[in-house]
C-alpha cells in the first residue's frame, strides 16, 4: 500500500473493489464527520429493507412534516406530497435530497420492528442503519441521522475515510444501488394533491459520467468539510490478460475534492495494475471481511 501525502484532503483512500485491498492511503483510520455520505448507508438500508419485504420501489410514501425542516430539497417538495422510494432514493444520491431522505427514513422506520429500538420512525432507521454498520465491519462508524446532517442536540455522525470505503463496498455489491448514483440528470415526479409534478435533479458529482466514473456520492457540512466517494471502473491488461476493474476513491475535508479524486485515480490505476501483476493478495489493510 502507498502512503499517500501529496493531498489536501485530511483523510483519503483508493482500494480495489474485488478484493477491498487499499492501494493508497492518507490518516484513513481518523474520526470525522462524513456529511451526506451517510446517504449511502441511507439507501442502502431502504434498498434492503424493501427486497426482503417485498416492497415495489414504485411505491409512494408522504412527505411528513418534520422532513420540511431545512437542507437540501432540490424537489421543492411540500408536507403531504406523495413521493416513490424509487424517485426518493435518486433524489438522496444524485441531488443529496435531505427531504426525500428523511421522508423514507421516516416511512421504513414506522414499519420496522419496535424492539430494542424505541423512539421514532426515523430514529428506529438510523438503529438500523447502525447495525449495517456493525455488519460490515464499520467499526468507528456512528450515524446519528438518516442524511447526515447534525441531530436535534447538535450531535453529528461519526466515520473515517476507512468506514467509508467499507460502506461503499457494500453498496457496490449492491445489485441496484449504483442506478441511483451514476447519472449526470434525471427527470422525475411526485404527486401534490394527486397531481404529477416534474423536476430535474442534476448529479452534484461533477465527475459523473467521465474517466469511467460512475458514481458514488458528494457530501458537504461545516464541520465535515467537502467529502466525495467516486467510483470508476476500467479494463487492465496484467499478464496478457484483460479483466475488468473496479476502483473506489474516498475523500474527507478536501478543499478542491473533484481534482483530488482524479489524481488519487491517475495514482491508483497503475498502483492497482502493479499490484495485480505481483499476484494481486490483499495486504493487512483489507476492507473486506472474511467471507464478504
Amino acid at each position: 500500500m502507498m502512503e499517500s501525502a501529496t493531498h489536501a484532503a485530511s483523510s483519503h483512500l483508493v482500494v480495489d473493489h474485488e478484493s477491498g485491498h487499499v492501494l493508497i492511503s492518507k490518516a484513513a483510520d481518523e474520526p470525522r464527520a462524513i456529511a451526506s455520505l451517510t446517504k449511502i448507508a441511507a439507501v442502502l438500508v431502504a434498498l434492503e429493507w424493501s427486497g426482503a419485504e417485498g416492497v415495489a420501489l414504485t411505491t409512494l410514501l408522504p412527505v411528513p412534516p418534520g422532513a420540511i425542516s431545512g437542507g437540501a430539497n432540490p424537489l421543492g417538495l411540500q408536507a403531504g406530497d406523495e413521493v416513490s422510494l424509487e424517485t426518493a432514493f435518486f433524489a438522496a444520491m444524485m441531488a443529496s435530497d435531505n427531504t426525500s431522505t428523511h421522508a423514507f427514513a421516516e416511512w421504513i422506520g414506522s414499519r420496522l420492528d419496535r424492539k430494542g429500538a424505541p423512539g421514532s420512525g426515523v430514529d428506529r432507521f438510523v438503529e438500523r442503519m447502525n447495525r449495517l454498520a456493525v455488519r460490515i465491519g464499520m467499526s468507528a462508524t456512528r450515524f446519528v441521522t438518516p442524511h447526515g446532517l447534525e441531530d436535534s442536540q447538535g450531535n453529528a455522525g461519526v466515520s473515517t475515510a476507512s468506514d467509508v470505503g467499507r460502506l461503499s463496498l457494500a453498496a457496490l455489491d449492491h445489485p441496484e444501488l449504483l442506478r441511483f448514483a451514476s447519472g449526470k440528470e434525471r427527470e422525475v415526479g411526485f404527486l401534490r394533491k394527486g397531481k404529477t409534478v416534474t423536476a430535474r435533479l442534476v448529479n452534484t458529482n461533477e465527475l459523473a459520467g467521465s474517466r469511467g466514473i460512475d458514481g458514488l456520492k458528494t457530501g458537504t457540512t461545516r464541520r465535515a468539510g467537502p467529502c466525495l466517494v467516486v467510483s470508476a471502473s476500467r479494463d487492465l491488461a496484467v499478464g496478457g490478460v484483460v479483466r475488468p476493474r473496479r476502483l473506489v476513491v474516498v475523500l474527507l475535508d478536501a478543499e478542491d475534492r473533484f481534482r483530488e479524486a482524479v489524481l488519487l485515480l491517475n495514482q491508483g490505476w497503475p498502483a492497482c495494475e502493479a499490484w495485480v501483476a505481483t499476484g494481486g493478495v490483499p495486504g493487512n489493510q483489507c476492507l473486506r471481511k472474511e467471507g464478504n
